[in-house]
């Protein structure tokens, strides 16, 4: 559920001024300690309901004959922790883009099993993340796309940047000028593994695909890593992307 304080701040940032308020070091320190909670509850929610998330996500993705597979902190989890990650706060699965229809055939799937639209990344007019909540629980979904180089697959994430622009709307928030990353992996096919006593979807080749998204001292537990501290460029910036922060 929405809380007053991500109203505000929804707000202060349509009126451009959430910047220049967040320097405010009071503001800031009592933004630091919103953050720390509403992670403290991220990471409880999944360690009680991620396993329920995940077993709807894979049957909302075999009703529409899709693969998926565990992304990101999620497969790290599986593949290391054989358990979700102590201090993960979300859920990452993956799939492949196959048109904007597929995604919103997806999108109602997933709204019928109890879940609830939070966000959605577009570039290129075309979908490329989007956000869900279940019980609590932040799943997010990545679309990945093939590309010329052989083995090869990638998808963006989008963030917030000197150039973005905030609209609040009636029942979401609008952000453009978003800055975008472009994130390659090694992928072959998927294989599914036992994950907490359930059948799940991983890349066959997840050694030299967690290589290429954490090093290759993956294995050890680093819980100061950041995805934002990577030395992955952003694309130069094109007025081509768009965000849809739903009111919940």
């Amino acid at each position: 559920m929405s809380t007053t304080f991500e109203k505000m701040k929804s707000y202060f940032r349509s009126k451009g001024i959430y910047k220049e308020l967040r320097a405010n070091p009071i503001l800031l320190k009592i933004n630091q300690h919103y953050r720390s909670k509403v992670e403290a509850q991220k990471r409880e929610s999944v360690h009680t309901y991620g396993l329920e998330s995940l077993k709807q996500v894979k049957e909302a993705f075999q009703e529409i004959k899709r693969e998926f597979w565990l992304d990101y902190g999620t497969l790290l989890g599986a593949v290391r922790e054989k358990d979700f990650i102590g201090h993960d706060a979300d859920i990452d699965v993956a799939t492949f883009f196959t048109g904007n229809d597929d995604a919103k055939k997806f999108e109602k799937l997933m709204i019928q099993k109890g879940f609830e639209k939070s966000r959605e990344f577009w570039r290129d007019e075309k979908i490329v993340e989007e956000t869900y909540l279940y019980k609590g629980v932040n799943l997010d979904v990545f679309y990945y796309y093939s590309g010329d180089e052989k083995d090869k697959i990638h998808c963006y994430t989008l963030e917030e940047g000197e150039h973005s622009v905030y609209q609040k709307l009636t029942d979401h928030t609008l952000v453009t000028g978003l800055s975008v990353k472009k994130v390659f992996v090694t992928f072959s096919k998927v294989k599914w593994i036992d994950f907490k006593g359930e059948q799940f979807p991983v890349p066959e080749n997840y050694h030299q695909y967690l290589v290429d998204n954490y090093g290759p001292t993956y294995m050890i537990k680093d819980e100061n890593w950041n995805f934002a501290d990577q030395d992955i460029a952003i694309l130069p910036f094109k007025d081509n992307t768009r965000a849809y922060l739903f009111t919940i």
